[in-house]
């Protein structure tokens, strides 16, 4: 018979389909109780890059994107790529793409793209110490030194400057396209209340600041009663965990990296 006791792990995220990493990791860590909770939808914004993208000459001398996030990646996939030539695909495809964690790498290069560069960078911190690393910061007369003067960097609606400030504070020009918003569900501290289960071992895993604004006081309540509930915050990445600390909750586990690997070993390392 196992004694062990019972462990549950709540996701605050979609559940990816048909397979989940953070599912399948998680099983492995031994949490017999898995959850998964989506706090936001998103809203696809594909007129700009459309337009963006079907300007040929444009298209033409465009050498590096930035993409840190899956959802731009389904934007160009459902709703842009589909209303290009055969020709404007080909071309956008052997554009060096700068990312950030394995799932975007690699749903970019299922998409077809074939230079995907910054899967282990790890946040966007990183990511941008890496692009400055690699190609040369622009000369006094505002060109690099390959003579491409701007980053197309495709972005969410709500996100965080890090990247941005870090280039352009250097003179890399950056230009900015928005490839999707996000939109807060309703009631969800009331579907977070609805899964938790105080005669186990839970851990509440946050993955943005996006869509928990709602939450951020139970939370609170839960740490301070943290000897009687037993549930513990984990936060994916640097800007989580600043956003958090912001609010005054402390996670007591940050991943080191967006991947499931390092959020579970981390968890268990805590425990």
């Amino acid at each position: 018979m196992d004694n062990r006791p019972s462990k549950q792990v709540i996701f605050l995220k979609n559940k990816t389909v048909p397979v989940d990493k953070y599912e399948i990791a998680s099983k492995k860590h031994n949490f017999d109780k898995i959850k998964f909770i989506p706090l936001i939808k998103h809203r696809n914004r594909p007129t700009e890059l459309v337009q963006l993208f079907t300007d040929n000459k444009y298209l033409n001398n465009l050498k590096y994107i930035i993409i840190t996030s899956q959802r731009t990646v389904e934007c160009l996939y459902l709703e842009v790529l589909p209303n290009l030539s055969e020709s404007q695909r080909n071309i956008l495809f052997n554009k060096v793409i700068y990312t950030v964690g394995p799932a975007t790498s690699e749903f970019l290069k299922r998409c077809g793209f074939k230079t995907v560069l910054g899967e282990d960078s790890g946040n966007g911190n990183n990511l941008a110490d890496m692009i400055m690393d690699q190609i040369p910061p622009p000369n006094i007369h505002g060109a690099t030194a390959n003579n491409n003067n701007e980053f197309l960097f495709l972005v969410g609606l709500v996100r965080t400057d890090i990247i941005k400030n870090k280039l352009t504070n250097k003179g890399y020009q950056i230009r900015e396209i928005i490839a999707y918003e996000t939109v807060a569900l309703d009631n969800n501290l009331v579907k977070l209340k609805n899964e938790m289960k105080f005669d186990t071992n839970t851990w509440i895993v946050i993955f943005s600041p996006q869509g928990i604004k709602e939450i951020i006081p139970y939370l609170k309540q839960i740490i301070l009663l943290d000897n009687l509930f037993n549930v513990k915050i984990a936060s994916i990445g640097p800007t989580t965990e600043a956003f958090l600390l912001k609010h005054n909750i402390k996670p007591h586990v940050t991943s080191p990296k967006p991947t499931p690997e390092s959020l579970l070993n981390a968890i268990s390392s805590y425990e």
